[in-house]
């Protein structure tokens, strides 16, 4: 994926505040919270696969706010995605906290008589990922993803990156598989026809006294 994406609008625990952090958990040196302070900045390899649902069904998965596309109710993308992860402090030299799979559903939607794109499902197997997500308003849940690797050297064991490529990937939670794909490569596309609308999140933080 070759566009960068980042967060903004950083905020911080108060300043008299002993235990320090971006996110959960606090600390005394505020480094043990599990998403650092943004901007985020992203790299990844991306398989993806165009689908068709019933409009009925991409209806029932939006929030209020948010309206059918009337020109492709029920069309969406399927996103694997194997990423690569850092904030400001060079994240990325530790690799077991920043790479991670993802896999998301993208539908499309209207906000304001504007083009937008809905996440209603999306898996990641890292609990970092996983709370920058819910920051983000992403509605991320813990799961297996795994997709087929391209490298920079002609192999056996890879597929090439262009015509007749071949790509599988998976994703499964809870000892439950959900989705599967196969793509075959054609010809070199001008755009990433996924990314083309801006995505719309909803940032819910339940109340624990609710209804009390």
């Amino acid at each position: 994926m070759s566009t960068p994406a980042f967060a903004e609008g950083a905020t911080t625990t108060p300043v008299n505040e002993r235990l320090k952090g971006y996110s959960y958990p606090l600390s005394a040196r505020g480094v043990a919270n599990l998403a650092p302070t943004p901007p985020w900045h992203y790299v990844g390899d991306v398989v993806g696969v165009e689908f068709w649902t019933t409009p009925a069904a991409a209806a029932a998965s939006l929030p209020t706010g948010l309206d059918p596309d009337p020109a492709s109710s029920g069309h969406g993308y399927a996103l694997f995605i194997d990423w690569q992860f850092s904030a400001s402090d060079n994240e990325y030299l530790d690799p077991v906290r920043s790479q991670y799979s993802e896999f998301l559903v993208l539908l499309d939607a209207v906000h304001k008589g504007s083009p937008v794109a809905w996440c209603p499902f999306i898996y990641v197997d890292n609990d970092e990922a996983l709370a920058r997500g819910w920051i983000q308003g992403f509605p991320k849940k813990i799961g297996a993803v795994h997709q087929t690797r391209a490298f920079g050297v002609p192999s056996q064991a890879g597929p090439v990156v262009g015509p007749d490529g071949r790509f599988g990937a998976t994703l499964s939670s809870n000892g439950r598989q959900l989705a599967e794909a196969r793509v075959t490569l054609e010809k070199t596309a001008p755009t990433i026809p996924a990314l083309g609308r801006p995505i719309v999140n909803l940032r819910h933080f339940p109340r624990l006294s609710a209804g009390q």
